[in-house]
């Protein structure tokens, strides 16, 4: 089984199959003793408690857990488990653990970095499940998880390509392409494989780049029938600033629902400005064109989430959250 193959499984169990999963991996992997499931009425955010195995301590060291079924853990459950980690200290020296099926945005995990709370995303669970464990929830023959090596050394090499593509008109066309060929890396299946500086009949509006989006499942699928996305209309800036609102009011006239559709990525080095992310505010309540702001940071996250074996299309699911909550 490929990491991405486990990944899918995980999300395809229900958040109580998953809490028994992971009961299942802390106590096969022979470090823990008194593992149990916490069902009590006030379990102060403890879904699996555990006591470590380890000589060396002077005493049993308490682990707690919190499992969490979703696709990318936010910086809200990081901030979550810090007050469930305060709480559990009172009780003398504990681990806190965040279970997770999927991963860990970039924001949370920076702040997991900063705490002593420790994280078993879908990779980590992948290290500890046994071909026995797996074997008994997926009906898999008895293997270990594999990572996918080239997927990761993929990403790891677009990571770097981003750093060292100089901003600036110079690089303008390097910068278009390894866009391009990110955003194919990271959705192409489901989307079609792009096509490059297009134009509308009267040659007025050009586009970078444009994806396909036929009709499918999944988040590509809730975007074609939300935006009439049948075509993912990019445009790639490699400005050393943020952004202004001229681009975004560039891309929108190429927005029309009898065309492309209503929805684009308008990805660039640093992010919007205060005026393009306004520009941007002011297309969806005044024409309903979903204009998506992408930083390098964002595909950068994207990419740390495919290596994982992750859905990187729930940062675009976030960002598009965020963005329609705020309003």
């Amino acid at each position: 089984m490929r990491l991405d193959q486990f990944q899918e499984a995980l999300q395809s169990l229900s958040p109580i199959q998953f809490e028994q999963f992971a009961a299942d991996v802390i106590r096969k992997s022979g470090r823990f003793s008194e593992v149990r499931l916490e069902s009590g009425p006030v379990d102060h955010g403890i879904d699996i408690a555990a006591v470590e195995l380890d000589p060396l301590l002077a005493r049993p060291r308490r682990w707690v857990f919190q499992v969490k079924k979703t696709r990318v853990v936010g910086l809200d459950v990081a901030r979550y488990m810090q007050a469930i980690s305060l709480h559990a200290q009172r009780e003398g020296s504990t681990q806190v653990v965040l279970v997770a099926a999927g991963s860990i945005s970039a924001a949370a995990r920076e702040f997991f970095n900063r705490s002593d709370i420790q994280i078993w995303d879908a990779q980590k669970l992948a290290e500890l499940a046994t071909p026995e464990v797996l074997a008994s929830w997926f009906g898999t023959t008895p293997t270990p998880v594999l990572s996918d090596t080239t997927t990761s050394d993929k990403a790891a090499a677009f990571g770097a390509g981003l750093d060292t593509t100089v901003p600036g008109d110079d690089d303008w066309i390097s910068y278009q392409r390894l866009v391009a060929d990110i955003l194919e890396f990271l959705f192409c299946p489901p989307l079609e494989l792009p096509q490059y500086e297009l134009s509308d009949a009267d040659q007025r509006n050009r586009r970078d780049v444009i994806f396909e989006n036929p009709r499918g499942d999944g988040f590509w699928g809730q975007v074609r029938d939300d935006y009439a996305a049948h075509y993912v209309v990019v445009d790639a800036k490699n400005y050393g600033k943020p952004i202004t609102k001229r681009p975004v009011l560039d891309i929108a006239h190429y927005l029309k629902p009898y065309g492309c559709g209503m929805f684009a990525l308008l990805v660039s080095r640093k992010g919007p400005s205060r005026s393009a992310a306004h520009a941007a505010r002011e297309q969806w309540i005044g024409g309903r064109k979903m204009i998506v702001h992408v930083s390098d940071a964002n595909l950068k996250e994207m990419l740390d989430i495919k290596a994982r074996g992750g859905a990187a299309d729930e940062v675009l699911r976030r960002q598009i959250a965020d963005f329609r909550m705020s309003l």
